[in-house]
């Protein structure tokens, strides 16, 4: 059942708004029960929270709540007589309060969610392993065949699609993303891991949240990664988690995938890794490494979603701005990231290292659709569209909330086909199925690097 947290706001602006407008209305001067109302508004804006987690557009209707409630404090002691003033309190609502109530819940009902916000759970399974070596629990989400959504022309053996997720959000970020890839013809493998992942997603659906210093670097690092030493050691140190991460599950994938999961419909020798921020990196790092590389054939393609790239910076204390050491991937590579790619005066600040990467030998391409933000290629334009929007493209964008998952699920799987058609016929590898590849709307950038021998990638772009 999809969450309707418009209900709960929509009331908070009732039960303020009637005592304000009561002195005016006659059938309503004689309601003194009225008088509570501001203060049950107050107590249903501080159970938003609990009872839907931290929604950034009900803060300001929040405080505003608050400050309508203070004010509301003289009438509310005149009536039960504690006022010691011969006259009683005027009424005190202006018209400045009521704007600013009429914006703030304007905010609120504009930005709440369009979607559930809570995990999907049809056609997932969860499981929680244990790295014994780090001493950390790792929490799998496994999003296998659907019976309720067949796939045209799918097969038993399905590509694998392991999704490294935000460090910011978790698996809550990328959740909509999976069930797409999913629904496409992957088998999609996500996880978060306790005490890193902001939050961590329990198998039973709780949530466990890293210690409030380490909250503290990420921000730093995501803030200034690029920018300070400090913070860039910062943003290493968040690469170097999210590698161990991904080489304890790609151990896991080889050696138990099949036994946990008998029922995925994985082909684990044919498989593709998609990496956001952190993740992204350190995918980057790891593709960089001819030994990597050649430990894992059965890895076909990476996905990089607006990767910062720490370690491509270099800060020796003597340059105004840090060199760049280009990475050279040994895997065919998607850079997915926003327009402001296309921004002069941003893109070499922010996509320095990626743009290098693809003055190399490297077979790597960049996508960059119209109007998308750092966030978009995830779930937080349906789930947060607050953040969405304060963290948008340069551009306008014809892709609204749901599309961008629909169209960020499809630039995967595209990109995954073309690899997969040539593939050459003499390889040992399991015959595997995608969906069709489906055409997408809007207008998107692509540019690609020295070593990319493959089709035309506007190939992508249509069915």
């Amino acid at each position: 059942m999809q969450e309707n947290l418009r209900i709960p706001e929509a009331l908070m602006v009732l039960f303020l708004v009637l005592p304000a407008i009561r002195p005016y209305i006659r059938g309503l001067q004689s309601q003194d029960g009225l008088i509570w109302f501001p203060l049950v508004a107050l107590a249903i804006g501080a159970g938003l929270f609990p009872a839907y987690g931290f929604r950034p557009e009900c803060v300001p209707l929040l405080l505003c709540t608050v400050f309508l409630n203070i004010r509301h404090v003289p009438l509310l002691f005149d009536y039960l007589g504690w006022w010691d003033r011969d006259d009683s309190p005027r009424q005190n609502f202006t018209l400045v309060s009521m704007g600013l109530l009429i914006l703030t819940a304007a905010v609120a009902l504009y930005f709440s969610p369009r979607k559930d916000t809570r995990l999907m759970l049809q056609g997932v399974k969860t499981r929680t392993i244990r790295d014994e070596a780090r001493d950390a629990d790792i929490f799998l989400r496994l999003y296998g065949p659907d019976p309720d959504t067949p796939i045209s022309g799918a097969s038993p053996a399905r590509p694998l699609m392991l999704v490294v997720p935000p460090v910011f959000g978790s698996v809550g970020m990328v959740d909509q993303v999976c069930g797409k890839l999913r629904d496409q013809g992957f088998t999609v493998l996500s996880f978060s891991r306790r005490g890193f992942d902001f939050p961590a997603w329990g198998a039973d659906g709780k949530q466990y949240s890293p210690p409030m210093q380490e909250r503290f670097r990420i921000l730093q690092a995501f803030a200034q990664g690029n920018a300070t030493e400090t913070a860039n050691l910062q943003g290493r140190a968040l690469e170097t988690g999210r590698m161990e991460d991904i080489g304890f599950l790609l151990s896991y994938i080889k050696q138990y995938l099949h036994r946990d999961f008998p029922d995925a419909g994985a082909e684990r020798n044919t498989l593709f890794l998609a990496g956001y921020d952190a993740g992204g990196s350190a995918l980057a790092l790891l593709g960089s490494s001819p030994e990597w590389r050649a430990a894992n054939p059965e890895v076909q393609g990476l996905i990089l979603v607006e990767s910062p790239l720490w370690s491509a910076y270099q800060f020796d204390g003597l340059e105004d701005s840090p060199q760049i050491t280009p990475l050279r991937l040994q895997v065919p590579t998607l850079f997915m990231t926003a327009d402001r790619v296309n921004d002069p005066q941003k893109r070499n600040r922010a996509y320095g290292p990626i743009l290098q990467i693809l003055q190399t030998h490297t077979p790597a391409v960049l996508a960059a659709v119209d109007g998308a933000g750092p966030l978009d290629y995830s779930d937080c334009p349906v789930k947060y569209p607050l953040y969405s929007a304060f963290l948008s493209g340069n551009k306008q964008t014809p892709w609204k909330y749901d599309a961008f998952i629909e169209g960020t699920g499809s630039i995967m799987t595209n990109f995954a086909s073309l690899l997969l058609e040539n593939i050459p016929q003499d390889s040992p590898r399991a015959p595997v199925a995608l969906s069709r590849r489906k055409g997408l709307g809007g207008t998107i950038h692509f540019e690609t690097g020295g070593a990319w021998n493959l089709p035309d990638f506007g190939y992508i772009l249509s069915p």
